[in-house]
């Protein structure tokens, strides 16, 4: 089942148009969304963001997928930690978020999400804020290193496409 899912996910990535920079900016804003607390709204975020800075939206669609319910506790918990560095320590923190993240991972209509998101935010503010702190501080680099990979990736992919078009001509 991950195989398949990783192969059709290969099989997107290689299909995205566009000049190698568009392609990775796109990739570069989903990853960078991707590790931010904002789950039900990271879709919207990477398009709006991809529309603004002029990036692939369809690449930014696919790098959103770095979070998912395998990565999105390490992710939370690690914007968390990184961003408490500037913040106090709260025990109650960490329980709030494992809620949170047990509240985002259940089967329920995504209303319910968007209001548990909204409460926790009203609540626990201050956590909040920590993790979009550590989101920041993270998401920066995990963004510049997708932006370098996927655009090394498809420059190298269209030079190989590009070669085996030109044997198929002569």
């Amino acid at each position: 089942m991950f195989s398949k899912k990783l192969t059709l996910f290969i099989k997107k990535f290689k299909r995205l148009q566009g000049d190698p920079h568009y392609v990775a900016f796109g990739v570069a804003i989903g990853v960078f969304v991707a590790i931010t607390p904002t789950i039900p709204f990271h879709t919207l975020l990477a398009v709006i963001l991809a529309i603004l800075l002029r990036a692939s939206k369809p690449a930014a669609l696919l790098g959103v997928w770095v979070s998912n319910p395998l990565t999105m506790v390490f992710f939370y918990f690690s914007c968390y930690q990184v961003g408490q560095l500037f913040f106090e320590d709260s025990i109650q923190a960490v329980e709030s978020i494992q809620l949170l993240i047990n509240n985002l991972e259940k089967d329920i209509e995504f209303s319910q999400k968007i209001t548990c998101l909204i409460g926790f935010m009203k609540t626990e503010i201050k956590i909040f804020m920590i993790m979009i702190a550590g989101s920041v501080i993270l998401g920066v680099p995990t963004g510049l290193a997708a932006y370098y990979l996927t655009k090394r990736f498809i420059t190298k992919l269209r030079k190989q496409n590009q070669i085996r078009n030109q044997r198929l001509i002569t």
